[in-house]
């Protein structure tokens, strides 16, 4: 783990070597800076060789992060009671007033300050503090902050200025005016150095997680011409089967087919989040969709071990099943299901290589024979009349009936039978499509 600390200059001066004892195994690289607001330059092109940043002070990561976009994760590293207390126990042995104060500590911290006095056994009603006011943090601030503490110890000589700004600090100290500095305490740096390599380890254990993508191709609605014709129903299988190769290929996934139409894909998360956009684009059913005449269901399932994976990517395939083909469900355990991620798109851009061929037999085009083929599917049924198809493809009579001997022609549709469909007309044929 890389791991920054943005540290004010020459502070931690005796820590830096314990902590680089402490914690060998984290690299710590360590930025010293004189002044918070020239912090933004001192990272310019850091961040791309570390996993983790640390401030001292959320005062100094808000400047930062208002100049430049945090690319990894930012934290700060908090001030507690036991900082405050150290710093308490100092002034004491140095005689410090430690009964009346003069801080900037910001409202959000003041009651740190409150516990320090009281796990010190000393009574709060012998203790006035006077709390600096919220002054913008700009390039003026320190002046304001200088101002104020000038102006309390011209009010009262024997009060105890306690900043915890840098800056201010320093200022005043070449000032020579008397103002302690409050420090964030090494066991409250350690404490947080571990829960930051803790927060990493369990990062790339949840992008390392395993993942098992199962997709079903969806049997083939009872009407499609495809079921009546065992070749074409094989072919189309390959077809679709070929873009779940090509999709596993893109996630780095090894494919398991478990039958002729469903198959097991295992990658890892974040090489699968990061090509799917979070799971936004799944590339896998756009490509079913815009080419071929099938639709699948895809599960995806999480897992502490590969076998409750697999069993949760199975949970989201039946899922997917049901809200009716081409959807995508995530399942990270048995309470916490996502989906459907991707709504089916109209199934009459469907083109597979079945309806181009038939196109380059019979000069009608694949985009019209797969708006036949919808027209098949989604009324359960392969037998119209010449004007019902008309009517459902809006499309004019004379076309319709060019398409319609084409396909005759080349053995795709066949008459049937004939109905009246108006009293005193002429009987219209009933014509079977076989595509």
């Amino acid at each position: 783990m890389q791991l920054g600390l943005l540290v004010p200059k020459n502070m931690l001066i005796e820590e830096i070597p314990i902590l680089k004892k402490r914690f060998s195994f984290i690299s710590m690289h360590f930025f010293p800076y004189s002044s918070v607001f020239n912090i933004p330059s001192l990272l310019a092109g850091k961040q791309k060789e570390l996993d983790y940043l640390l401030f001292f002070g959320k005062t100094t990561m808000n400047y930062t992060t208002s100049k430049i976009t945090p690319t990894i994760p930012w934290d700060i590293i908090p001030r507690t009671n036991a900082s405050l207390l150290q710093l308490l126990f100092k002034a004491a042995l140095n005689g410090h007033n430690v009964y009346k104060i003069a801080t900037d500590i910001p409202m959000s911290e003041r009651e740190i300050l409150h516990d320090a006095y009281q796990e010190a056994g000393i009574d709060s009603s012998k203790i006035t503090i006077t709390y600096a006011p919220p002054y913008t943090f700009d390039e003026t601030f320190s002046s304001h902050m200088k101002e104020y503490y000038y102006r309390c110890r011209q009010q009262q000589k024997d009060v105890t200025c306690i900043t915890i700004f840098s800056d201010v600090y320093r200022q005043l100290k070449a000032e020579h005016f008397p103002i302690l500095f409050l420090f964030t305490s090494l066991p409250d740096i350690c404490n947080s150095i571990q829960k930051t390599h803790a927060d990493f380890l369990l990062q790339a254990s949840r992008e390392s997680q395993l993942v098992i993508i199962y997709a079903a191709i969806d049997e083939i609605n009872d009407y499609s011409p495809l079921t009546a014709d065992e070749y074409q129903m094989t072919l189309e299988n390959l077809n679709v089967a070929k873009y779940i190769y090509a999709f596993a290929q893109k996630i780095q996934g090894a494919v398991f087919p478990v039958t002729e139409r469903e198959f097991l894909i295992f990658s890892t998360r974040s090489i699968i989040e990061n090509k799917t956009d979070k799971f936004h684009r799944f590339s896998l059913i756009e490509e079913i969709q815009k080419n071929t005449a099938s639709t699948i269901s895809v599960g995806i399932g999480f897992g502490k071990t590969a076998l409750e994976a697999k069993h949760h990517a199975r949970i989201g395939v039946k899922r997917a099943w049901k809200s009716g083909g081409n959807q995508l469900f995530l399942v990270y355990d048995k309470n916490t299901v996502r989906g459907p991620i991707n709504p089916a798109s109209d199934p009459s851009l469907n083109i597979s290589d079945h309806f181009l061929s038939i196109s380059s037999k019979t000069g009608i085009s694949a985009f019209t024979l797969g708006q036949i083929h919808k027209i098949i599917t989604e009324h359960g049924k392969n037998e119209f009349t010449a004007s019902e198809i008309s009517d459902l493809l809006n499309i004019s009579a004379r076309s319709i009936s060019r398409t319609i001997l084409k396909l005759m022609d080349a053995g795709y549709c066949f008459e049937v039978g004939r109905k009246f469909q108006h009293q005193g007309g002429r009987p219209s044929r009933i014509l079977r499509f076989t595509l």
